[in-house]
């Protein structure tokens, strides 16, 4: 990718978990395989005190953890940390965008004025403080023939009323074309597959409504309980953290209508209007519609309060308002500590038991189309088939497309991000209505559900006894 332009990269919270275990190796997989613009500036800003050379080591470091080894790859890794420098510096202080911008200016003078990307890899709770002060320090200031992007990773917002506070303060500090809002799993291959096999094959395209399937179930579950993030999660909890941003995104590549053509807009806006079509949660409707609960165990957490109602797992049955979808329920459901980890989409299809086949039993199960994302990225078809034998009886067998496999490889979903950002491609990035969209479906949720009962399940189980969904 030669002909990229020259960028300087500045991850704020350069030393923190994020950066370590995603960020940098993502940034040095995308150097191997020449996908970085020929001349780029990579800047480490974070309140440790470390030198530059204390920063390469650790980055050596957390290179040799989590890249795969590639041949060659000794080769390259000096020359990758020499160009990446580090900044100690408190987020609030001005001192610290006054050193920014000398390194900043520092490259310019060597190489020629280049792009500046700002990742903000830290809590949400610093957000508007660094927007503000990257605009007003005029570090993200704007040149001829020179972009700033802004990337922000979730949750953009506690609720509907903050994350329109905040959308409001970026908006008066940046273009929409400048703002990255971060939803990884968008960047998963199986992920992107959607919408190739909703609308490039005839096979799916056709019978994707309410007249052919039965339901579909979105399910993020992990084997993990919330470890070292209490301080995060017990004021946040499992719809919050999930639930808003990835699940829902999910739901929305799964009902979104066709997009009138093939372009960035086009495709958010999709997006955007099935979030908006979703049938809000009410009152009436809240048992049948609302499950969550919380791992046993979970109050013996260090800074967990014993009073603590803050959900561990969650299910959602939610409608969305478009004559295609009348009556299909979409079930999400998400939880920690539970007996396997997964990330999934499953299609369930109507029953076709009628006709010359409608002895056959495994016709009354329908078909099922699965989007595997985590562990694997694989997308599965179930179809009825002859079993082999001199007999005729009919039985289920499963198509499988491994979305993985190809001459390029993403195994971290942030090279993509990475990359897009610095092409300027937003396809993969939520635009400020579908956050609000989001926020308006799930903030009255949060709110009535605290007169719900907060069922309970053992770790290591597939959840609670209770469920609402039906399949």
């Amino acid at each position: 990718m030669t002909d990229m332009q020259r960028t300087q990269i500045v991850i704020l919270g350069g030393g923190g978990d994020l950066s370590r275990r995603k960020l940098i190796p993502a940034l040095f997989d995308l150097y191997l395989r020449e996908m970085l613009p020929v001349d780029f500036h990579i800047i480490g800003l974070g309140r440790s005190e470390r030198s530059n050379e204390e920063y390469r080591a650790l980055i050596q470091e957390t290179v040799a953890t989590y890249v795969t080894p590639k041949e060659g790859k000794h080769r390259t890794l000096k020359d990758f940390c020499d160009r990446v420098t580090y900044i100690s510096g408190s987020f609030d202080e001005p001192a610290t965008y006054d050193a920014l911008q000398t390194e900043l200016e520092r490259f310019d003078e060597e190489q020629g004025r280049a792009n500046r990307l700002f990742y903000l890899a830290v809590p949400p709770k610093y957000y508007g403080q660094i927007f503000r002060d990257l605009q007003g320090s005029g570090v993200a200031a704007e040149a001829d023939g020179c972009w700033t992007h802004i990337l922000v990773e979730k949750p953009f917002g506690h609720d509907l009323e903050t994350a329109q506070a905040l959308d409001a303060e970026l908006a008066a500090l940046y273009r929409e074309d400048q703002i990255f809002r971060i939803d990884h799993y968008l960047a998963k291959e199986a992920v992107q597959n959607i919408l190739s096999f909703r609308f490039a094959n005839t096979l799916l395209k056709a019978p994707w409504n309410k007249d052919a399937i039965e339901s579909v179930t979105i399910t993020m579950t992990e084997t993990l309980d919330v470890g070292d993030r209490t301080n995060f999660y017990e004021g946040v909890g499992a719809l919050r953290d999930v639930g808003q941003n990835h699940l829902l995104q999910l739901l929305a590549l799964m009902a979104m209508r066709e997009p009138e053509e093939f372009t960035v807009e086009a495709i958010r806006n999709a997006r955007a209007e099935a979030l908006r079509m979703l049938v809000p949660v009410e009152q009436d409707t809240l048992e049948l519609s609302v499950l969550r609960a919380q791992y046993d165990g979970y109050k013996t957490h260090e800074h967990i309060p014993d009073t603590s109602e803050t959900e561990t797992y969650f299910e959602l049955r939610v409608e969305v308002n478009l004559p295609e979808w009348e009556g299909v329920p979409f079930y999400i459901r998400s939880g920690k500590a539970l007996d396997h980890s997964e990330v999934s989409v499953t299609v369930q299809f109507k029953d076709v038991a009628t006709g010359m086949f409608e002895t056959q039993s495994c016709l009354s199960n329908g078909n099922i189309v699965k989007l595997t994302i985590s562990p694997t990225q694989v997308i599965e078809i179930g179809l009825n088939a002859k079993a082999p034998g001199l007999g005729f009886q009919l039985e289920t067998r499963t198509l499988r497309f491994m979305c993985e496999k190809g001459d390029i490889e993403i195994k971290n979903s942030y090279e993509k991000v990475l990359y897009d950002s610095i092409i300027g491609d937003q396809t993969l990035f939520t635009k400020t209505e579908e956050v609000i969209a989001a926020w308006k479906f799930i903030s009255p949720i949060i709110n009535l559900w605290q007169d719900l009962p907060l069922h309970s399940y053992k770790k290591g189980s597939p959840g609670p006894e209770q469920t609402i969904i039906q399949l």
